[in-house]
């Protein structure tokens, strides 16, 4: 049957080249009545209509309108099935073009209103093609959870946002082979995911709005398209080739000063682009970009000027100078490689490429050229330490690929005692006094201090030669192991742990103060110790009853904390939760006390002043005046809600047997960013909490950026300190820094 389609709204023809209607085209059209759609064969109104008609090759017209993925205003909370997020539609063909009729992308709009923690439970995604080839043209394709629906052609089609609160509401998906955008307007905010995944994607004339972790970075080529950035990283990672911007614009929509294209880093290429930013601004193509990293520019202005892209490490940076047909991409065969001198090394790149090393490389090298782009590496490092380079190899247009080594010295025997260790008592401290036969080496010994067999010290940066003396060690059998090593030699596990015991009698040793703790973390024992005993740390993982509602385990087998580097908001060394429902506890000797006061200063990795990772029942509590036996106690809780996506909630708590109930209202602030310090103090019957940060407060926040709370509650003698976090790892947890707790 042939049918010359006419749009209602719009009052255009479409006759797609004189294309009829039938089982392989489509009209979508919600404009239509009921009545006038079962009259055309063909027509549907609905998305949920004309999905149960679509074949393995299908084209869709579609007319301006507003068509949900699902119903906005249905109170349901939706869950994914078998661990994977929440999706609106899962959609299977082979061939698939959804085509909108009209050339506005804002008159046709596949829409819904959910996220995460906001009418779904995971992070709701509109979309999931299983489809060989997709294309999308003329459209609008939004997640409006957290971003205004205004559609001008039918006002009364206009939507209000579900909240204000930033959360995580994706697009789409494409498992298949090629994915192709025209004129599409792809809107959300929080991981956004324009159609992620497929093979190759291409995206031409597009407008994209979003936060950080959202456009697709799989062999994505982006032309002639514009970007509204409301966070600082657009890019989660890339892969594969990575992905090129031609001809595109960047507006930054937020304050931030420092922005980078990728997160985790990988290929990029710019050119003919045009970055739009506050004056002083940075723009790096990574965070913390790796030495191998080769990322192409061309033609690159910030704020109108030409600008280097990634200045913090140049050599990421390759000037390109050729058309922009495709993505610039150089393969190896490897980035990253860690090896003992002497050592050889084989490289792979294209056939024709020519290899050198860097000028910095301390050391000897020999190539052997394997033909069809391979080579053979000997090298030998002459010093004592690790030395880093690149070897990088070049192709004649100019791409690049690089290979960062670090080389480590040739591996000598573990150091021999020439004194034998054994502990001395000096003052408040216990020492011990060994002596090595190092050569001129750099003493890298882990030493272990334990009471009575259970851990209170260890090596992280440096050899625990000292270890200070507290009112716990009194009475007690102290022991300190010794595994020797050098900065050139590893630990010899084969060999017996030297190990030196001391009884520490009464009177033996001066204690400064019974009555104060200090920690920088730098010799906490991460191992797993979940023993209650006085004068010891409990180290261990615990998933507290509130968090019932969410599905999540930890493997008592591994640590649950480690001593490590940080990044993002976390500056420097310190102590980060390794699995989700990381705990401590320490239990004080003399459990009982009337005056208590703690102040812990800790790094939220998280930047933005969100805490953690999502507000799925993550929080991390600080207590005091606790009872590490029946979990009775007093403190202060870090949470993040679905009130803001850049603040967390403070608010006074009281465990009892575990059980956790309010004792003040929560107060939303800014303040939990880098610099963060936590005080809190017992007092005859009153807790106080004030928290502050050295973190400027943020410009386009009105929240208060420093918390004061105070609660009058029961008195209690019970000495102990808790901390628990319920929050995601990775980029989502808490640097502990320092913590001093007086009694």
């Amino acid at each position: 049957m042939k049918y010359l389609l006419i749009s209602a709204t719009v009052g255009c023809a479409l006759s797609a080249g004189g294309q009829s209607l039938d089982e392989r085209h489509l009209l979508l059209d919600g404009s239509l009545s009921a009545t006038e759609a079962a009259s055309r064969p063909f027509v549907y109104r609905s998305l949920q209509e004309l999905v149960a008609h679509l074949q393995d090759t299908t084209t869709v017209y579609v007319a301006p309108w507003v068509y949900w993925v699902d119903d906005p205003d249905h109170p349901e909370v939706v869950v994914g099935r078998d661990g994977r997020e929440p999706f609106g539609m899962e959609i299977t063909a082979k061939k698939l073009d959804f085509i909108g009729i009209s050339s506005n992308a804002r008159d046709a709009v596949f829409a819904s209103k959910r996220g995460q923690t906001q009418g779904a439970v995971g992070n709701f995604t509109m979309f999931f093609f299983h489809v060989d080839e997709l294309r999308v043209e003329n459209l609008t394709m939004g997640n409006f959870c957290n971003v205004d629906l205004d559609y001008k052609l039918r006002p009364e089609l206009s939507i209000r946002k579900r909240s204000d609160v930033i959360t995580q509401a994706h697009v789409g998906y494409v498992d298949g082979r090629r994915l192709v955008a025209r004129n599409v307007r792809f809107i959300s905010r929080l991981n956004l995911n324009p159609l992620n995944g497929a093979g190759e994607s291409l995206y031409e004339n597009c407008h994209f709005e979003c936060t950080d972790d959202a456009l697709n970075g799989r062999n994505a080529i982006y032309r002639h398209c514009d970007f509204d950035l409301y966070g600082a990283k657009p890019l989660w990672s890339t892969s594969e080739r990575g992905v090129l911007f031609d001809d595109c614009d960047f507006y930054v929509r937020t304050n931030n000063r420092e922005t980078y294209f990728c997160k985790q880093g990988g290929p990029v290429a710019v050119n003919g682009c045009r970055y739009h930013a506050p004056e002083g601004s940075v723009v790096g193509w990574t965070a913390y970009p790796q030495p191998w990293l080769r990322c192409y520019q061309q033609d690159f202005t910030l704020n109108g000027r030409p600008y280097l892209i990634g200045q913090a490490q140049p050599s990421n940076t390759v000037s390109w100078h050729e058309p922009a047909d495709s993505i610039p991409f150089l393969a190896i065969s490897r980035h990253e490689a860690r090896l003992r001198s002497p050592a050889e090394l084989t490289l792979q790149s294209e056939p024709g490429v020519s290899w050198s090393i860097d000028k910095n490389f301390d050391g000897t090298a020999d190539f052997k050229d394997l033909g069809r782009g391979e080579i053979l590496g000997k090298m030998i490092n002459n010093s004592d330490e690790t030395v880093d380079f690149c070897i990088v190899a070049k192709a004649a247009d100019g791409r690049e690929a690089a290979c960062h080594v670090q080389l480590e010295p040739s591996l000598l025997p573990p150091p021999s005692f020439i004194r034998e260790p054994h502990i001395v008592i000096d003052g408040d401290s216990a020492r011990l006094d060994y002596e090595l036969d190092l050569h001129g080496l750099r003493d890298e010994s882990i030493i272990s201090w334990l009471r009575n067999g259970i851990m209170v010290s260890t090596s992280h940066d440096r050899p625990q030669r000292t270890y200070h003396l507290t009112e716990a060690d009194r009475g007690h059998r102290l022991t300190a192991t010794i595994m020797p090593k050098s900065q050139r030699s590893e630990v010899d596990k084969n060999l017996t742990t030297m190990e030196s015991s001391i009884f520490l009698d009464f009177g033996k040793f001066l204690v400064n103060s019974f009555s104060s703790f200090f920690t920088d973390f730098s010799n906490f024992p991460t191992q797993w110790q979940p023993l209650v005993k006085p004068g010891f740390w409990i180290v261990d993982g615990y998933k507290p009853e509130d968090t019932a509602d969410y599905d999540w385990t930890f493997d008592p087998k591994k640590p649950m904390w480690a001593y490590a580097e940080g990044f993002n908001g976390a500056v420097g060394r310190g102590l980060v939760q390794a699995q989700r429902g990381a705990r401590l506890m320490y239990t004080p000797v003399n459990n009982s006390c009337d005056h208590m006061s703690l102040q812990l200063d800790v790094d939220p990795t998280k930047t933005a002043g969100q805490g953690f990772g999502s507000a799925t029942g993550q929080y991390m509590d600080v207590c005091l005046k606790f009872d590490t036996r029946t979990l009775t106690g007093y403190g202060l809780r870090i949470v993040r809600t679905t009130k803001h996506a850049k603040a967390v909630d403070f608010l006074l708590v009281e465990y009892a047997d575990g059980k956790v109930s309010s004792l003040t209202d929560p107060v939303t602030a800014t303040c939990y960013r880098t610099g963060c310090t936590i005080r809190l103090e017992y007092r005859k019957g009153h807790l106080t909490a004030d928290v502050t940060t050295t973190t400027p407060h943020p410009a386009d926040s009105q929240l208060p950026h420093e918390v004061h709370l105070k609660a009058k509650v029961r008195r209690s003698s019970h000495g102990g300190i808790h901390i628990q976090h319920t929050g995601t790892c990775g980029e989502s947890t808490t640097m502990l820094h320092r913590l001093k707790v007086e009694w």
